[in-house]
């Protein structure tokens, strides 16, 4: 356990439609998986009772394995957004997905980005992003784009989730998402369809990201986290 899950174990809890309240759902994700890890059981349950749901992913995933020969850039770009794309049939299979490509490690905040983000976005959207206490700079960027994006549309309503940060000593006031059997189970098959990030498919660079099987069970059992600004 850490800070913040110990804290988070008195929280109380939403239904999926209680936060989404109606309105399109888009998720922010840094990395190919971070969508599934994040949100993924909220993804499935707010896609089974209607809600519009689009996943922007905004890097390319490639500083995983930056060691590999056989995953150079391109191939592992291309292998993490069709991973993507599989994960997000399983818990949305009418959510739009979009790929903005930019470079890992590298997640934009700018006007010019945040406009380039909000141009994808219906009205009236809920926005999750994850968490700015997230220690990843990619979270932490995609945090502040998100907060970028809510002062330029009045419009939208904004939470966050956290991943990295879950296993931080650092509080937050937060809710527990109550998801549906159904939403667990599909979450634990798209977390699969991650191969490259969750398995030792790439076995060519020992300095690779490989999730533990410790922290793999972790996000397919304890429940998701919003955070409100």
């Amino acid at each position: 356990m850490s800070g913040f899950l110990d804290h988070a174990a008195s929280a109380p809890s939403l239904t999926p439609a209680s936060l989404v309240q109606g309105r399109p759902l888009v998720i922010l994700a840094p990395h190919p998986d971070d969508e599934t890890l994040g949100c993924g059981a909220l993804l499935f349950d707010a896609a089974a009772q209607g809600t519009p749901c689009h996943v922007i992913c905004v890097t390319d995933g490639t500083r995983s394995h930056p060691g590999s020969q056989r995953w150079p850039a391109p191939v592992l770009a291309a292998t993490r957004a069709a991973e993507l794309r599989a994960a997000c049939a399983i818990l949305a299979p009418a959510a739009r997905v979009t790929c903005l490509g930019y470079p890992d490690c590298a997640a934009p905040d700018d006007a010019q980005a945040a406009e380039r983000v909000s141009a994808l976005i219906a009205p009236d959207a809920l926005v999750l992003a994850t968490w700015e206490h997230d220690p990843h700079v990619d979270h932490q960027q995609v945090a502040r784009l998100a907060m970028r994006l809510a002062t330029m549309r009045a419009d939208l309503a904004l939470a966050f989730y956290p991943v990295w940060g879950r296993f931080t000593d650092r509080a937050a006031e937060v809710r527990l998402i109550a998801a549906s059997d159904a939403a667990v189970a599909a979450k634990r098959r798209a977390l699969a369809c991650h191969r490259s990030q969750m398995t030792g498919l790439i076995d060519d660079d020992p300095t690779g990201f490989v999730m533990t099987d410790t922290h793999q069970a972790h996000f397919l059992t304890h429940p998701e986290i919003v955070i409100a600004p």
